[in-house]
């Protein structure tokens, strides 16, 4: 009977710790993606804000040439 308990607990170990290991690289990709997120959602703030300084000056200019 003991050695039916300490095969089960060493089984729940086994996959236990398989499970931690897939958790922990999980992790670490969605961390990635996270950063790279969080760099595409920059850039794209930058653009989208030259871009709006640009239309301005492209109105500024238009202005200008129509006095």
């Amino acid at each position: 009977m003991f050695a039916g308990v300490t095969l089960a607990i060493s089984v729940l170990g086994f996959f236990l710790k398989k499970n931690k290991a897939e958790i922990d690289s999980l992790k670490s990709v969605i961390r990635k993606l996270e950063i790279s997120d969080a760099r595409n959602t920059e850039r794209i703030r930058t653009l989208l804000k030259v871009v709006e300084d640009r239309r301005k000056d492209i109105q500024n200019l238009y202005e200008k040439t129509q006095k």
